[in-house]
């Protein structure tokens, strides 16, 4: 009987053993934040925001945190509690100008790879999910995602998606008086889609050139578009991992010199355009499964419009964490409809939840706005926490 009893103490703190840090991440050297760097050990994920601030919780203690041109600091949960509130990487010293090799041959490599590198067939994954609406500037709409997604594969023009949603927050207020749908959100299915669609190109409509040496085992290729007239055509470039030809980063840009070519979308009392769009998407191999997946991807969009003679500008941004991959299938529930607009979705907020959870931490500029008192005569403000 003891033995069963110690057995179930062990278990039980086993389950509660719950770490967790929170620091700001900075270039040795230039001393900038490091946006957007990888914080995970062999069963979480999270990144650092345009602070450079992480909040890292896990079960396990150790922590890698790591960024492409700087060398990776390995550390524990541990060790990090007993250092300052800032943290640094140092640049790799590592880098080379172009180099003549073969670009063909190395995006071939990659396709030729991608079955072995990518899931094939269904699995799910745990993330979160920021979406944030500006107008002229100002800070709209902010919203936030807990949930799971299961996928029927990870490549392909084509793929299915089902979501559960786990916990949700938002704040955003709207000016009383002006239509509230002038700004159409994507789903979540639309945010998903774009996300994997644009790992590969046609190299009908695309000129790969550029190759140039990151560091020792990667090296990035450059793509344009063949026809510059193409109002559709973006440039960009992949990152390639030369020890098993994974992409590991890739960057899908608006061509500057088509802009002026886009054409307004007219709709009763507004016309408006995409004038820029960025899509960034970065893959971490899980040491389990050895595939790949899509650790962390941004959109930005802007968007022209205009309302009689006044012109608007919206910017818009989604920006995704997967935070624990290859998440167990069998207990996925599907518990919302993937089709809605972002911003209609109606999820409870649960303040204990987000406080356990790996996220994306609010920017200062964030927490300004959700702080600063509103004038209630001119806008409506629209919360759940």
């Amino acid at each position: 009987m003891k033995a069963v009893i110690c057995i179930a103490l062990v278990c039980s703190q086993c389950v509660v053993a719950q770490h967790t840090t929170s620091k700001y991440l900075l270039d040795k050297d230039t001393k900038a934040p490091l946006r957007a760097a990888t914080i995970h050990n062999a069963n979480d994920y999270t990144i650092t925001n345009d602070d450079g601030l992480f909040v890292f919780y896990s079960a396990n203690d150790s922590i890698t945190i790591k960024m492409l041109g700087y060398e990776t600091l390995k550390t524990t949960f541990k060790a990090l509690s007993r250092t300052k509130d800032t943290l640094y990487l140092t640049p790799k010293p590592f880098q080379l100008d172009e180099v003549t090799l073969s670009n063909k041959n190395i995006l071939q490599e990659a396709y030729n790879h991608a079955t072995t590198n990518y899931p094939m067939e269904p699995f799910a994954e745990d993330f979160f999910l920021r979406c944030v609406l500006k107008r002229n500037g100002e800070l709209l709409k902010i919203e936030d995602f807990s949930g799971r997604i299961k996928r029927d594969k990870l490549l392909g023009v084509k793929k299915n998606f089902t979501f559960q949603l786990l916990n949700m927050r938002k704040f955003g207020i709207e000016k009383k008086g002006m239509r509230a749908d002038d700004f159409d959100i994507p789903s979540l299915n639309d945010v998903f889609q774009w996300w994997s669609n644009i790992l590969f190109l046609d190299s009908k409509e695309y000129r790969f050139s550029g190759l140039k040496v990151i560091d020792e085992t990667h090296q990035q290729v450059i793509h344009t578009p063949k026809n510059e007239e193409d109002d559709k055509s973006s440039i960009g470039h992949f990152i390639i991992n030369t020890d098993d030809y994974a992409v590991k980063e890739r960057i899908h840009k608006i061509n500057p010199k088509i802009i002026h070519k886009i054409p307004y979308t007219k709709k009763p009392f507004i016309k408006y355009r995409t004038i820029d769009y960025f899509y960034k998407e970065k893959c971490e191999k899980d040491a389990k499964k050895g595939k790949y997946f899509i650790a962390n991807a941004i959109v930005n969009a802007k968007v022209e419009g205009y309302v009689g003679e006044e012109r608007i500008v919206y910017d818009v941004s989604f920006e995704l964490i997967v935070t624990h991959p290859f998440s167990d299938l069998s207990t996925f529930k599907a518990n919302v409809n993937g089709k809605k607009e972002l911003f209609k979705l109606e999820v409870p907020y649960n303040k204990e939840f987000w406080e356990t959870q790996n996220q994306l931490p609010l920017t200062n500029e964030m927490r300004n706005f959700i702080n600063k008192t509103h004038n209630q005569k001119e806008y409506r403000v629209i919360s759940n926490f």
